[in-house]
């Protein structure tokens, strides 16, 4: 599997525990990583990856607000995984540009739901509000191209 660009492919999305794939061996298996934002709050974990089964390109992380330090209500939101900057000494997920102020804008996750372009816009224009003070704009830093998954 590798990361996405973003070139619209929302044909196929699956979820990977849902799915016949899983994390190759020689790649970090970020599920259950604690995801910070721009300002080092924690404001989830990863609980789940949404990826296009026919490309094998991961499109984005499902973030569950559930077990976060900044009083953001339980749900789960999906994050371009374009945005995301891995740590991986630390084991955590860093959102640069984005705040506890621009999850709160973003439309909440349930399994099945479509996913298309006016879907990705909607995410990516709540992702794009301008916080005050943020050091980062959103999408600014981007993660490599690489494999993630292999087929069971």
């Amino acid at each position: 599997m590798d990361f996405a660009d973003n070139t619209g492919d929302y044909d196929h999305l699956e979820e990977l525990n849902e799915s016949d794939f899983e994390i190759a061996d020689n790649q970090p298996d970020i599920m259950g990583w604690d995801i910070l934002d721009t300002h080092k709050n924690k404001v989830g974990e990863v609980s789940e990856l949404l990826f296009n089964a026919e490309t094998r390109k991961v499109r984005y992380i499902i973030l569950d607000m559930e077990s976060n330090d900044v009083g953001l209500d339980d749900g789960r939101v999906i994050i371009p995984i374009d945005i995301a900057v891995f740590d991986l000494d630390k084991d955590i997920v860093k959102l640069p540009g984005v705040s506890t102020t621009t999850l709160e804008f973003m439309p909440l996750y349930e399994r099945g739901r479509i996913i298309n372009k006016d879907t990705d816009n909607d995410i990516r224009r709540a992702l794009d509000i301008p916080e005050r003070d943020a050091p980062i704009k959103p999408g600014s830093l981007n993660v490599a191209q690489m494999r993630i998954f292999a087929k069971r």
